[in-house]
C-alpha cells in the first residue's frame, strides 16, 4: 500500500468515527424515538394481520383495541422499558393466538398483564 493511500484511509476513518460520535451525542434521543416508533408500527401491523387470521370471535376487535392502547401507552416510556414491556406483551399475545382463536380467559389474562405493568400514581417519578 502506498503512503498516500494509507494516510488518506486513516484520515477518512478518523473523520467518519468523529462524525459518528458527534451524531450519537447530539441526536441519539431523536434517533431512538424514531426507531421506537417504527418498531412499534411494524409490530402492530404484523400482529394485526395475525389477529385478522384468527377464528371470528367477540374478543378479536377487543384485542386490537387493547393492542392500540398499549402502543400509545408505551410511546411515552423510555426506549429500554418500552422494548422490554411491549416485547413481553407481544410474546404473550402471540402465544395465545397461536392456536387460531382467542377466548375470554386468554383476553382477560392479557388485560391483567397490562394492568400489572402500570405503576401507581405515587411511584411515577
Amino acid at each position: 500500500m502506498k503512503k498516500g493511500c494509507f494516510l488518506t484511509s486513516i484520515i477518512i476513518l478518523t473523520i467518519v468515527v468523529a462524525v459518528g460520535f458527534y451524531l450519537y451525542k447530539k441526536y441519539w434521543k431523536e434517533i431512538a424515538d424514531y426507531g421506537k416508533e417504527k418498531i412499534l408500527q411494524v409490530s402492530v401491523n404484523e400482529i394485526n394481520e395475525e389477529i385478522d387470521k384468527l377464528e371470528k370471535s367477540i374478543y378479536q376487535d377487543s384485542l386490537k383495541i387493547l393492542l392500540g392502547q398499549q402502543v400509545t401507552k408505551y410511546k411515552d416510556v423510555n426506549f429500554e422499558d418500552t422494548m422490554n414491556r411491549y416485547g413481553d406483551f407481544i410474546d404473550q399475545t402471540k402465544f395465545f393466538i397461536h392456536d387460531g382463536k382467542i377466548d375470554s380467559i386468554e383476553f382477560t389474562a392479557l388485560k391483567n398483564m397490562t394492568s400489572q405493568n402500570e405503576r401507581s400514581e405515587k411511584n411515577r417519578n
